[in-house]
């Protein structure tokens, strides 16, 4: 990783391009990478849902709020995705892990969590049936599209490519 990090290309292509401030980042609704890179500690993770409680980590956040920083956080949550995946491994239960679901569901559910680019958002209504009535999902990448959008004022028409791939777009999440 320091390899690349380290590379006078890289930074030359990445430092200081797609500049994406704290402020902005809050306003703008940026989620997961493109909120860390901003300086935003926000992390579903640290609600403490599902097995997160017990598992030991910190956000990653890096202050520099560009297309470096934004690189900076994935390579380091890669890194620490490898270790919340071994504390959970040692800690999973003995036996059969099963779940009967009956019938047709009732009601509404909804649900935020922390996904490799981001907060995702699920919303499901249903009526007993066995159709759903509504169902909605706001992706990561739906939601970082607002702050993008003021990444790439004014920039250098080369800058392009660096700034959009900087939020890891998934084009089928965010096309709509």
């Amino acid at each position: 990783c320091h390899v690349f990090f380290d590379d006078a290309s890289v930074k030359h292509r990445s430092v200081g391009v797609g500049m994406l401030s704290k402020e902005d980042a809050h306003k703008l609704g940026a989620v997961g990478p493109v909120a860390k890179g901003s300086g935003i500690a926000l992390d579903l993770r640290q609600t403490g849902y599902s097995a997160y409680g017990s598992l030991d980590f910190k956000p990653i956040v890096e202050t520099g709020c560009d297309c470096y920083s934004r690189c900076i956080v994935r390579a380091k949550e890669l890194a620490q995705s490898v270790d919340l995946i071994k504390q959970a491994a040692a800690n999973i239960p003995a036996g059969d892990i099963e779940v009967k679901v009956k019938g047709n569901p009732d009601g509404e559910y909804f649900s935020r969590v922390e996904q490799p680019r981001g907060e995702c958002i699920h919303y499901v209504k249903a009526n007993g049936s066995k159709n759903i009535l509504r169902e909605r999902v706001r992706t990561p990448s739906s939601a970082n599209i607002p702050p993008l959008v003021k990444m790439l004022e004014g920039c250098q028409m080369a800058d392009v490519p660096v700034i959009v791939l900087s939020i890891d777009p998934c084009i089928g999440c965010a096309e709509r």
